[in-house]
């Protein structure tokens, strides 16, 4: 390691941080929209989306406070999507749900400079590893497929802990599985509720992955709009 480095170990989200959560979901619910005709019950590809993204949304959120499971999200966001265009077809929405799980996996849009941060850091002489609420066999196939497993020594899922962020319990898992000090440790995501205040509660540093520019209050210690920037912190 690097002389002089204040931070030993460093932990990151995949989704949204450095796997393109938003156009690697979009390419398969397109798929979705042209396989199953939805384009006879939507308006719009765009309005497809939108209602997806608002339920998947509002059932992470609920699976986060521990107010639903993996297997009932799954589905369920399919559903209620669905239902908003007036289909209620559950055998439909469990065969699209297990697209959406098969496929999405497989998409490898990374956010640009992803895979050149993670070689500076690496040849900084950090450790790296994923901390995230996705679920274990799906973060590990987005980071096979996306080429980036190499770079991290470990996978950290609430799945796996049976917490989530930003409940002080995960980062508290993560750092002690390590024997490391608060001191040595920083997180990068891009929620400012999840990675970042949770990171603070917990009493470690963090930057905070803010593409776009938002002005909402954070706790973060860095903010950057690009991966690029990371390397003006570490």
């Amino acid at each position: 390691m690097a002389s002089g480095l204040k931070y030993k170990y460093i932990f990151f989200d995949l989704d949204r941080t450095l796997w393109d959560f938003e156009t690697n979901s979009s390419l398969v619910l397109r798929e979705i929209y042209t396989m199953y005709g939805l384009d006879k019950h939507f308006s719009s590809f765009a309005r497809f989306v939108e209602r997806y993204n608002y339920h998947n949304d509002k059932l992470w959120n609920d699976y986060r406070k521990g107010l639903t499971t993996k297997d009932i999200l799954r589905n369920l966001r399919f559903e209620l999507t669905l239902e908003d265009a007036g289909i209620k077809d559950p055998q439909l929405c469990s065969v699209i749900g297990d697209f959406y799980l098969d496929q999405s996996p497989k998409k490898n849009m990374l956010f640009p400079g992803s895979i050149e941060i993670l070689e500076y850091l690496k040849s900084r002489g950090y450790h790296l590893y994923i901390l995230t609420n996705g679920f274990r066999k799906t973060q590990v196939d987005k980071m096979a497929n996306s080429g980036i497993t190499a770079y991290f020594e470990r996978l950290y899922t609430s799945e796996e802990i049976g917490y989530n962020k930003p409940g002080r319990e995960i980062f508290h898992w993560a750092v002690t599985s390590l024997n490391a000090r608060k001191s040595e440790c920083i997180m990068i995501g891009d929620d400012n509720e999840v990675d970042i205040e949770g990171a603070a509660a917990y009493g470690i540093d963090s930057i905070w992955f803010n593409p776009e520019n938002s002005r909402e209050p954070t706790r973060a210690n860095h903010i950057v709009s690009s991966l690029d920037q990371i390397r003006e912190v570490l």
